[in-house]
Order: structure tokens, then sequence, then C-alpha cells
């Protein structure tokens, strides 16, 4: 049977042969990181309420069937060398609307870009440089914050991060949530805060996540992007797309109708758009939706997923509600093309019945786990001080660690 120390030797070894620089540089970067964790808010665990009521709140109320084809997820990269300025802020433009695009938005990270030759520009940047990818679009935010945990990420610093970013104004999207499972399905039962979910991206197609959300009574409505980061390849270009049916073309009507949810998600990896939504239509408990030609099917989809029904070969559709459905959802495929509608939502007939506050900080445990942090950073000090043959004198380095007072909570 292993004991601690046989399974510990070996790694000790391990440990004694690396040079004494390496681990460091290894151990200064670990306390690096730790600094972050010292301002950590730990919040309570408050799950969204699902949706009820007897009334049923439709995105698609005020559709104009004239939609915008937007692209909010894209990224510039302007180099020195005019010959290899292909990815430049002008070139990437000029892409997109080469090929019908009437929005197309740079989100570099952490950086508000601006196209001066259109009066429907939405400002957008990708937020985040954290490892496992968690990362988030702001729309139509002219401030950028900056403050996010570079290793570990869960629900608390998730929701931290979006707190954040409320502050500066914009509406929220969680991007490429599937990517590295950066969100999973048991933290979308909190989560607050948000706006959008990019459930269509080059890199996956998260419906898993989307429908937790939902599920657990948290309206976020679909984003789909290409997340393109180099457009002299085909295959990343023109795969995902939002179109909006926003009954104007200014930026402040284009935000209205993305707030309302009036817009749905298309991919088709072939980049050609075989079918449209025509009008969805809600009376009391009845769902008709309409397209401009006829589909291969048409699939709607309520809690956890489950596909409740499923039509094929037809340009429209009719699903009664049941009492089962807190929300409903279409898919529409024409061959290789997906179409996601937002979901159509049980609710009481005036608001939306969600929490779009912030999540309520649990000041007891925010405390205790500060000083976890602070153990933590204190003891890979140490190390470090004591592997380079500095001697410490414990009293003045707890004593300068009280004095910074890491304990009070900021916003």
């Amino acid at each position: 049977m292993l004991s601690v120390k046989s399974i510990l030797k070996p790694l000790q070894f391990f440990v004694k042969s690396l040079p004494k620089w390496f681990l460091t540089i290894i151990l200064g970067i670990l306390f690096i990181f730790s600094i972050q964790y010292f301002k950590i808010e730990i919040f309570y665990k408050e799950k969204n309420i699902p949706f009820s009521g007897d009334y049923f709140y439709n995105p698609y109320n005020d559709f104009s069937q004239n939609t915008l084809k937007a692209n909010f997820h894209t990224h510039s990269k302007e180099n020195k060398r005019k010959d290899q300025n292909v990815q430049s802020a002008r070139n990437v433009y000029d892409h997109y609307k080469n090929q019908g695009y009437d929005i197309i938005s740079l989100s570099n990270y952490q950086m508000i870009s601006t196209d001066t030759t259109t009066n429907n520009y939405i400002p957008v940047y990708e937020h985040g440089y954290n490892i496992f990818k968690s990362h988030q679009l702001v729309l139509n935010s002219t401030k950028v914050t900056y403050f996010d945990f570079s290793l570990l990420q869960n629900y608390d610093t998730q929701q931290q991060v979006i707190n954040k970013l409320r502050l500066k104004g914009g509406l929220i999207a969680l991007a490429h949530p599937g990517l590295f499972g950066a969100y999973n399905e048991k933290t979308m039962k909190y989560l607050k805060g948000y706006d959008f979910i990019e459930v269509l991206n080059n890199y996956n197609v998260s419906e898993s996540v989307w429908d937790a959300a939902l599920t657990s009574g948290y309206p976020a409505w679909i984003l789909a992007d290409d997340d393109c980061h180099d457009i002299s390849r085909p295959n990343l270009s023109f795969n995902n797309w939002t179109r909006i049916g926003a009954k104007g073309q200014s930026n402040e009507e284009i935000i209205l109708s993305l707030k309302k949810g009036c817009h749905y998600g298309v991919r088709n990896l072939n980049h050609t758009e075989e079918n449209y939504l025509d009008s969805c239509i809600v009376a009391e408990n009845e769902i008709s939706v309409y397209f401009q030609t006829k589909a291969d099917k048409i699939t709607f989809v309520s809690d956890n997923g489950l596909i409740r029904k499923e039509f094929n070969n037809v340009a429209s559709a009719v699903y009664n509600i049941s009492q089962q459905d807190s929300y409903v959802r279409i898919e529409a495929q024409n061959g290789d093309q997906l179409i996601y509608l937002n979901p159509i939502i049980r609710y009481n007939g005036y608001q939306l019945t969600y929490n779009n506050g912030f999540a309520l900080i649990n000041t007891t445990a925010t405390f205790l786990f500060r000083i976890l942090v602070i153990l933590y950073s204190v003891s890979i000090l140490v190390l470090i001080l004591l592997m380079n043959g500095i001697k410490v004198r414990p009293e003045r380095t707890f004593s300068s660690i009280v004095k910074s007072k890491p304990w009070e909570l900021r916003t």
C-alpha cells in the first residue's frame, strides 16, 4: 500500500533537482497571480427563479422583416509591414461588408474600436485575459474594464467580473461559453447581470449552456458570431451571424431590438443563407412561426433542451404551449443552415421576473476566503525568501499585510 511518504519522496527529489532560479520564477509568478485574489468577493448562491405566469413574452412582437445582418465578434491586427497587414481594421470591415453584412464590430481584447464610415456602428470589445477563456463581449460601452482573475475561475469570480462590467455600462454577452468549459450548466443556475449568450461561435455551439440558463429562469438572448482572427482563412469567416429585426438602422434602434431579443442567430459553414424568419406570433398559448421558404425541419424546444415537437418540409408550424413549458424556443434547418430563435417566455404580463440586479455579497465568506489567500501568498513569499537565503522576520511580514487591509470590501 502506498504511503504519503512514498508518494512525496519522488516529488521532493524532482523539486530539489530543479535549479533554484527556476523555482524562484515559478513561485514568483504564483505569488503575483495570487495578489489578484486579495479583492475576491464571495456571493450568496441564490438560484434564478424559473419563468412562471399565465402570459407569454414574445420578443418578435415588433419584428421587422428588413433585418440587419450583424457580426459582433471579430478581431483586427495592425502590423508594421504593409505586406503583412491583412488583418487591419479597414480590411476586416470591407471583408464583411462586401459579403452583405450591415453591422460589423471589431471586438479586440480590452480595446474599443470605431468605424467612422457608418452611423450604425456598435462598439464592442472582448473582456478577459484568463487562461480558461472565461471571456465576455461588451456591446455599446464607452469605457473598458480591466478587472479580471487570470487563473482560477468559478461562479464567484465570474459574477464579480460581470458586476464590474455593468458599472461601466453597455450590454454583456458571455463569449464562447463552451470553449474550455468556461461557463458550465451548473453555474448558469446562479449567474446574473448579463444580457446574451454567444450560442453560435466558430469554436462551438453552446445550446446546453443556453438551455441551462433559460431553464433556471434567466432570459438570456442569443448572439451568433464568427470570432474570426484571420480573414485570409476562408473557413473562419461568414459562418455565424445575427439577424436583427430593428425598426430602423440607427445605433439606438439596434440596441433597443437587441435588448428586447428581437433578433435571431444563424449558422451555416457553407456561408450561404437559405432561409429567413418571416414572423413569430403568440396568441394565448399558441405559437405560430413562419419562414420565407420551406424548412427541412422546424423544431420546438423547451425546458432542459427537450424537443417538444418537430415538423418536416414546412414553411410554418404551430405549437400549443403546455403547462410544463416555462419557455419555448424554435430551431429551423435548411440543409447545413441552422436558425435559432430567441425563446418565448412565460411571465406575469408586466415584466420578466428575474433578478437583473447585483448578486448579494456574503461578507463572512468573503472575509474568510481573503484570509486564506493572504496565508497562501505569505507562504509563497516566505518560501521564496528562504530559498534565496534571506532571513524572514514574521512579525514584520504580517504587520505589512495587515496595514494593506485586504479584507475590506471594495467595489
